[in-house]
């Protein structure tokens, strides 16, 4: 019984000196107010510039990039470029074999000749009071057909001969010395690089946010994503029924040091809004509550390395690659520099003291 006894009181003993009291949960307080510090951290409140683009597809193209064909059915007598080579408007580059040509222009010539000389005869015949009048306008008639035959020949004859519409560069050569030459079939690639130009088609929803003028960022994947500021030189007045899109035109500046290509990709990145100044912060730092409602928490210095916050609820003005310009709901409640809670905040209530993480 005394055993029993004495067990039972070192069960006591032991029970009473906090045998069964639950773990403590380290927290960061502070250590003189006992509150608990929430840790968290923050982004400043910037006053910039700020915009938003639209980034669309677009390709360089030039006006001066066709496919010459013959206009005449014959042989390639020569070909007097090379690919690569710049050429002058109006040089000759591709000589059709025309001796048919020619040798119906020396039959006609022979016979207009004579038909000349007819027609005078009758002239001074019918001066004199010799001849008919008929005769006359019988000449006339003869001698007229043959000279549009002959314009017919040369019309036909310079068709035999392939000259650049415009200066260029020959991109490209299809045919060679002897082979057939006719309407249907390319001769040469000219392209003229000078005058370049962007074009996309852009949604019919943004065509109040843009005109002429407006800034334009073009931006060359091909080319380690090199960029070139424009802006639009003409829009549309016509809305695709089946993509519901319209047409812009950016004016593209040749740069020594770089080589634009038509039918070459680009993004195309258009200022739709611009502020030259706005209260812009990461959209990581706005929340959202229940009813949708935009807000941040505004951190203001308290005791020692604890702040306090207040929710300030906000509209967001546009939002553009990570950051968004905002306004307070209620006024003059943002200023610039101001330090907003960035992570850490969700969970947070007026009443909250935080630390910078």
């Amino acid at each position: 019984m005394k055993k029993l006894i004495i067990i039972l009181s070192l069960i006591f003993m032991a029970s009473s000196c906090g045998g069964g009291s639950e773990p403590v949960v380290a927290s960061d307080a502070d250590s003189t107010t006992n509150e608990t510090a929430l840790i968290v951290t923050s982004a400043m409140l910037e006053k910039k510039p700020f915009s938003h683009k639209v980034e669309i597809q677009g390709q360089v193209e030039t006006d001066q990039n066709i496919m010459l064909n013959a206009e005449a059915n014959g042989v390639i007598k020569s070909v007097n470029v090379r690919e690569g080579q710049n050429v002058s408007k109006g040089q000759t580059l591709i000589i059709i074999d025309s001796e048919l040509i020619s040798t119906s222009m020396a039959e006609l010539n022979n016979s207009l000749e004579l038909a000349t000389f007819m027609y005078n005869k009758q002239k001074d015949l019918n001066a004199k009071g010799l001849g008919t009048e008929i005769e006359l306008e019988q000449a006339k008639n003869q001698k007229a057909a043959l000279e549009a035959k002959v314009r017919s020949l040369n019309a036909q004859k310079s068709k035999t001969v392939v000259k650049a519409p415009f200066s260029g560069v020959i991109d490209q050569i299809f045919t060679h010395t002897g082979e057939m030459a006719s309407p249907m079939t390319p001769l040469i690639r000219l392209v003229n690089t000078s005058n370049m130009k962007i074009t996309a088609s852009v949604s019919e929803n943004y065509l109040g946010a843009m005109g002429i003028g407006t800034p334009v960022e073009i931006v060359f994947p091909t080319l380690n994503n090199y960029k070139v500021n424009s802006t639009i030189a003409y829009i549309g007045n016509y809305i695709d029924e089946v993509n519901r899109t319209f047409r812009i035109q950016v004016k593209l500046d040749k740069e020594k040091d770089k080589k634009f290509l038509p039918n070459q990709l680009v993004k195309v990145n258009i200022t739709d809004f611009n502020l030259d100044s706005a209260l812009v912060i990461t959209k990581d730092a706005i929340l959202q509550n229940t009813s949708n409602e935009n807000y941040v928490y505004v951190m203001t210095k308290a005791d020692g390395d604890l702040y306090s916050v207040e929710q300030v609820f906000i509209n967001i003005l546009s939002s553009y690659k990570g950051e968004a310009a905002i306004e307070s709901v209620e006024p003059n409640k943002l200023k610039a520099n101001a330090r907003i809670v960035l992570a850490g905040g969700k969970g947070i209530t007026a009443n909250d003291k935080v630390k910078l993480q």
